[in-house]
């Protein structure tokens, strides 16, 4: 019984949403079977408990186990707040094009959920012909040169995540840990020349005190939406001293969250979001070719999965044999 109830727990790990449970399995000399209910059949639940009861049968004898289930599904990162959350001047230049507007994950704009198109803590320097665009109380707006001031949001008064583990609100050493783990295909490397594409899970370049990640392609960026064909998850590029670069992003595409401490040029796709958390950005712009930022809330919750695996976290609260 205990046995079932591992295995029901490990679908449900993979699967927040999975309910059906399953019947009638052989298991060594025996047969085992597992059901879970959750508030929506059962009111005394809270919402994201799951309640799982497992069986087995062998000979004459039988037996299950109660197990009380917290789930906490996957949400957008905290530290994000637009297409671009930035802790510095913020400048665009050449055709850049950040769009705060909600993205599916095929890159389809979704009306009325976006976001703000840049949030700095300094100032936007939109230079050339650079575009912003974004969402602003249920109104999408298209990139622009001359973008409203309601989906640009300077001079932020709110707590900047002083680094990558801060922007999800995790312990420090989450992410690194993770990445190190190998979990969903994730890597942790010092010398970003080691890294294996296209990316997935966590990864995490922990570059050298001033060190410089320069000229990246992340993969094939058509057919995005199909499994291995470009990079996708969080890529983190951090050391200790918040000096770490990731400049000239070249080409291919990434889907979910670029956290660095400096980013410099972004000439490519990325479809999610992007954070920079120096002070003192060690480029003159973010973009200033034809590199777009598009804010996907899809993506970033695919991407915030990586922090718990594909279910999101869950805990068991108890467990009755």
């Amino acid at each position: 019984a205990n046995s079932a109830a591992h295995m029901a727990l490990a679908v449900l790990a993979d699967s927040s949403t999975w309910r059906t449970g399953y019947s009638g399995v052989f298991l060594g000399a025996g047969t085992v079977w597992a059901s879970l209910e959750d508030n929506s059949t059962d009111t005394t639940l809270s919402a994201g408990q799951v309640r799982l009861t497992a069986g087995a049968t062998s000979g004459g004898a039988s037996d299950t186990v109660l197990v009380l289930v917290a789930m906490t599904t996957a949400t957008i990162p905290p530290g994000v707040h637009g297409g671009v959350t930035a802790n510095s001047v913020v400048t665009t230049s050449g055709r850049m094009t950040v769009d705060g507007r909600d993205h599916d994950i095929d890159g389809n704009v979704i009306a009325g959920q976006g976001s703000l198109g840049i949030s700095t803590a300094s100032l936007l320097r939109q230079r050339g012909n650079s575009k912003v665009g974004g969402t602003a109380s249920t109104l999408d707006y298209a990139p622009s040169k001359t973008p409203p001031a309601s989906i640009i949001e300077e001079n932020a008064s709110y707590t900047f995540p002083s680094t990558p583990d801060a922007v999800f609100e995790q312990t420090e050493g989450t992410l690194k840990s993770i990445a190190q783990s190998g979990a969903d295909g994730g890597q942790y490397v010092t010398d970003p020349a080691t890294l294996t594409f296209p990316l997935s899970g966590v990864t995490y370049v922990e570059l050298a005190d001033g060190g410089t990640w320069n000229g990246v392609s992340f993969g094939a960026n058509s057919g995005c939406s199909q499994p291995g064909r470009c990079s996708q998850g969080v890529l983190v590029v951090h050391n200790s001293a918040g000096n770490a670069v990731i400049k000239n992003l070249n080409s291919g595409a990434f889907i979910g969250l670029i956290i660095a401490d400096d980013i410099d040029k972004i000439h490519t796709t990325i479809l999610g979001a992007a954070i920079t958390l120096t002070v003192s950005p060690s480029g003159n712009c973010i973009g200033n070719g034809n590199g777009e930022i598009l804010y996907g809330s899809e993506a970033l919750l695919d991407a915030s999965t990586a922090l718990a695996g594909s279910g999101g976290s869950m805990t068991i609260a108890s467990w009755l044999e």
